[in-house]
């Protein structure tokens, strides 16, 4: 009976969350795929980031952590405004089965100002005392002030904000980390273009993240 009520009760949260899609497929950028970017490229921006999401063991003293979610949100927008391609969403590919490493991702965005507006990490102080640590625009945007931090994309520009992964110096958060030098972010701009081929005549701006909670300040020098 146990057995039964939790499969219907897996099968409710599914379908939330399929509905929740659903709602939002409106508003969520796309991530890069050639024949839309081919159609929009001159019109939208497409923005370059990087994340890990495997976990980080002993950290802060929690016994793993592990990044979930990470939302971005256009702020530019004016009423009357298309809300098409104004929200970047990514969610771990799996809780269990993920490998450390950073893996590659590319949006199509509608251009504007965006603002890291939600965040969740899971923590587990064992295998069966597990958490979550959330933020959301409840946290993170105060009277006009956005504690994640901004970005700011323009129509056919390709821009990298940053390579985000936790930070376990006092709790885990994400963190905005980035590649240092150029000759290591023209490789890294490489495997972008590895990834999405039609982006190789693509100019690829070095434009993180601007926060002063989530990552520390960076200019990229000229050699």
């Amino acid at each position: 009976m146990s057995c039964r009520r939790n499969i219907v009760g897996d099968l409710t949260v599914w379908l939330l969350g399929f509905s929740l899609l659903l709602n939002h497929a409106v508003t969520a950028a796309e991530e890069l795929r050639e024949r839309r970017y081919e159609q929009l490229a001159a019109e939208m921006g497409v923005v370059l980031m990087d994340v890990n999401w495997g976990r980080r063991w002993n950290c802060a003293g929690y016994e793993n952590a592990q990044l979930v979610s990470l939302g971005f949100e256009n702020i530019s927008r004016e009423s009357g405004d298309s809300d098409k391609f104004t929200e970047i969403r990514l969610q771990s590919p799996s809780r269990l089965f993920v490998k450390p490493v950073f893996l590659n991702y590319g949006f199509l965005v509608e251009r504007g100002t965006y603002a890291f507006t939600q965040w969740s990490v899971k923590t587990a102080k064992t295998a069966t005392d597990v958490g979550y640590r959330k933020a959301g625009r409840k946290e993170l945007v105060e009277d006009g002030v956005y504690h994640g931090g901004t970005f700011t994309v323009g129509a056919g520009e390709v821009i990298y904000i940053g390579n985000f992964y936790l930070d376990c110096y006092y709790s885990p958060i994400p963190w905005r980390f980035y590649t240092e030098g150029a000759g290591d972010f023209a490789a890294h701009v490489r495997q972008y273009k590895t990834k999405y081929e039609f982006l190789q005549d693509a100019t690829v701006e070095f434009r993180l993240l601007e926060t002063d909670n989530y990552g520390t300040s960076y200019v990229l020098p000229d050699d």
